[in-house]
């Protein structure tokens, strides 16, 4: 799905309308789904959101990370330093937004849409304490609707009544400051869409991105 074409008829969240309606659709099935927030760390890189332009290092070819502190966008490899622009290079247009939204903003955005589905986050956050990561899984298989989560869902996991996998915001770690960016994507965003339809039932696999083309 194209998030740009999204933004561009109104839609402001990171959730597409295709996505809302095959989650409603798996919802009233009883079936479940999962939700990768393809992120790590707080990545924040700057996007238009009407061409898709990400700010690039002139002399490295790898974006620029936000710094709040001096509201400046910085390479973290030979330490170039930009003020904030307020329009795009490529296209003019002032609809610039940072990309790295945390799992606990996407979890809101979900709950405002489903309110009675049984959503369960597994991040940094949730997983701290001793045998988190066994007790949310198990809480999923058993009474959870939706698992919403970064990198740590993406592999290994196993269970019959996913049909679903969506992926939000697949471009996050393409931009990411590291020259292996698009393969370790590219490599995350295979394993993830192997965890839908396992058994008898077809999986469907759900990509948002403002870089589709990449």
């Amino acid at each position: 799905i194209d998030m740009k074409e999204e933004f561009k008829a109104g839609n402001t969240t990171n959730y597409s309308n295709r996505l809302k309606e095959e989650l409603a659709l798996r919802l009233s099935r009883g079936e479940q789904a999962i939700l990768l927030l393809n992120r790590r760390g707080y990545a924040n890189f700057m996007i238009c959101r009407n061409c898709g332009h990400v700010f690039m290092c002139p002399n490295c070819d790898i974006s620029l990370t936000y710094h709040e502190y001096s509201h400046s966008l910085k390479c973290h490899y030979c330490g170039h330093d930009e003020q904030l622009p307020k329009t795009c290079a490529k296209c003019g247009s002032e609809d610039l937004r940072f990309m790295g939204t945390g799992t606990q903003r996407i979890e809101d955005e979900l709950r405002e849409m489903f309110p009675k589905a049984r959503i369960v986050r597994m991040d940094n956050d949730t997983t701290r304490t001793k045998n988190a990561h066994e007790k949310l899984l198990h809480e999923f298989e058993t009474s959870g609707d939706i698992l919403l989560g970064t990198q740590m869902i993406a592999k290994g996991l196993d269970f019959p009544k996913v049909t679903l996998v969506g992926i939000i915001q697949a471009d996050n770690n393409l931009f990411i400051s590291d020259f292996r960016a698009a393969e370790k994507t590219f490599q995350l965003l295979m394993q993830v869409s192997g965890r839908s339809g396992r058994r008898d039932q077809l999986g469907k696999v759900i990509i948002q991105a403002f870089n589709p083309e990449h």
